[in-house]
């Protein structure tokens, strides 16, 4: 049974909501708004077709939803055709390199990764000169998250010129500066339920590494269909010191993906809880 964290839609199913026109939030383009995804609706689909999310979390009612996030007052259709555009050929890139369950076929289990001695975690070196473009795909879903007044999303906060320059940014197709939010991925190398989580600010944990302490890291994390981003939340100009290698997108060629089981990962506790708590849950 596909379960959301928090909201996965609004009360109506796309096509059925009524369409207003406004100014479009990411090119300033007068028209008529579009139902637009959030997170691409390829990579936040239920597990059978047709089906529904059962929605739950924050001490909601479990409700059921027919599709992932979307809002219908963010794009006009100038905007949506850049977001389009930037989604398909990321979902491509992220099937390609088998970094979402959904690239993986009939794999249980992702292989091809080094294991980190005495751990549960494993590193993936992938090759790809591509990086930059695909960091842009995932600048271009904090803009979204941020520039959406949907309340699910309220969490996701960002001061006015942090959300111009992301907006700049995906309309020119510059995903430079790189301290600019640096993107780290990590993936479930093993498969597990099928759901969908909305992103939410927390810190991170990094351990000791030589003569650095170990330290918390602010981030903005985003989960779909077995693939964590996270965001670097530190001022940029402190990151230009921060020694940022290839553990982030678009440094270089190389990047490194850090996987974990899904059975020893925070996703799988997290969805017990919200299962637990849907199946147990009485009004206040």
């Amino acid at each position: 049974m596909p379960f959301s964290h928090k909201h996965t839609a609004g009360r109506r199913r796309i096509g059925e909501s009524h369409l207003a026109n406004g100014v479009c939030k990411l090119t300033g383009a007068t028209g008529k708004f579009v139902d637009s995804h959030l997170i691409p609706k390829a990579l936040t689909k239920p597990e059978a077709p047709g089906h529904p999310f059962w929605e739950a979390g924050s001490g909601s009612r479990p409700m059921r939803r027919y599709s992932s996030w979307y809002d219908n007052r963010l794009v006009t259709q100038s905007g949506e055709d850049i977001l389009e555009k930037l989604d398909g050929w990321a979902i491509k890139k992220l099937r390609f390199h088998r970094l979402v369950w959904s690239g993986w076929g009939p794999m249980l289990k992702l292989s091809g990764f080094d294991r980190i001695p005495g751990t549960q975690w494993g590193l993936r070196p992938l090759h790809d000169p591509d990086w930059l473009r695909l960091r842009l795909f995932f600048l271009s879903l904090l803009w979204r998250a941020a520039a959406s007044d949907r309340r699910e999303f309220k969490e996701m906060s960002l001061p006015s010129d942090h959300l111009e320059q992301l907006r700049k940014m995906v309309v020119t197709g510059d995903a430079k500066p790189l301290e600019f939010y640096p993107i780290s991925l990590t993936q479930l190398s093993t498969l597990g339920v099928i759901h969908n989580q909305t992103p939410f600010p927390d810190d991170k944990w990094v351990p000791e590494a030589g003569k650095r302490p170990e330290h918390f890291v602010p981030i903005f994390r985003f989960y779909f269909d077995g693939l964590i981003s996270h965001f670097d939340r530190r001022p940029a100009d402190e990151l230009i010191h921060a020694n940022l290698d290839d553990l982030h997108l678009g440094y270089s060629d190389r990047v490194v993906v850090t996987a974990i089981p899904y059975e020893e990962s925070f996703q799988q506790k997290n969805i017990e809880t919200i299962i637990s708590e849907a199946v147990n849950w009485r009004p206040r």
